[in-house]
């Protein structure tokens, strides 16, 4: 009896030591994925927005270059490198959560939401694209909008990757995420025609392309067109001609109202003729995913 106690305590020892080893193992491993995530997506996502909004220009302009260290400074060079401690950092805030966010479907919206609320918009420091930033710093606020498609992307990306690590709802091979990257491709797809048209005015205008440090404060104005032909590309069962004469009209009507109370003028021959072209290969696009649909 006294042995099969015995035996029966060291089992359960073994047991007990086998189950922290487990513990320790996935510990490890989720600290290391979330700094991987992290810097993965921090360095793509922050070199896609300093190209297309050109930082280099702008961190050179009045009011933004006392807030920034000059782009291209060894601390900006250091910058990437960092962010591998920020992701362990993160890892060591989220570990504590791990067993909820991996027995929920939306642990990757909890954690995006987190990120949103406390580490974006409700910092308590006046970072920039915060409230307090808004409120006790001297940075225009066109500056402020700007960063939230980096972070709030990057963010996104981020919790989607950590929720998919660890849950068995795993969103990236779902449908709704199949039609949601099939949306998103389609809405910058479409965005390039903005493009070709926005082009094809100031080569009519005679404007230097190149010139100008408020092309930042312009491409402000395609946003909410952009996010319009994401929203119709997700319905892809309703209305469907019905659905791009109403994405037109209001990409027409975005156009109009940002130029006219942001911009302070508004160009009807543009704001007509921009939205033709995006409008017309979100059709084509959308028709081709709908003929599949149906075979």
């Amino acid at each position: 009896m006294d042995l099969w106690y015995g035996m029966t305590i060291q089992r359960g020892l073994e047991e007990g030591l086998y189950m922290n080893d487990i513990k320790k193992s996935s510990f490890t491993s989720f600290l290391i994925s979330v700094a991987v995530f992290h810097t993965v997506t921090y360095f793509i996502f922050g070199f896609i927005a300093s190209s297309i909004f050109n930082y280099k220009e702008i961190f050179r302009l009045p009011v933004i270059s006392e807030y920034y260290r000059a782009f291209g400074s060894v601390s900006n060079v250091l910058g990437p490198l960092i962010q591998v401690f920020r992701g362990l950092l993160f890892g060591l805030v989220l570990s504590p959560f791990r067993k909820q966010i991996a027995e929920s479907r939306y642990g990757w919206l909890h954690i995006w939401l987190l990120f949103v609320g406390i580490g974006i918009l409700g910092t308590p420091a006046a970072a920039p694209s915060s409230i307090e930033g808004v409120v006790y710093t001297k940075l225009p606020f066109w500056f402020h909008l700007l960063g939230y498609p980096e972070i709030l992307l990057q963010t996104l990306v981020f919790s989607i990757l950590v929720h998919d690590k660890i849950s068995a709802f795993k969103i990236l091979s779902s449908t709704k995420a199949k039609k949601f990257m099939q949306a998103l491709s389609t809405a910058c797809i479409s965005f390039i025609g903005y493009t070709v048209v926005s082009i094809g005015f100031a080569l009519l205008a005679r404007a230097d392309i190149d010139a100008g440090s408020a092309d930042f404060r312009v491409l402000g104005q395609f946003v909410l067109p952009l996010v319009l032909t994401f929203i119709a590309a997700l319905m892809t069962n309703k209305a469907f001609m019905l659905r791009h004469i109403g994405l037109f009209m209001a990409s027409a009507l975005s156009l109009f109202s940002y130029q006219r109370f942001v911009l302070g003028d508004a160009n009807w021959v543009y704001v007509l003729c921009a939205p033709v072209l995006p409008v017309a290969i979100s059709f084509l696009l959308s028709k081709d995913k709908k003929i599949k649909q149906a075979e």
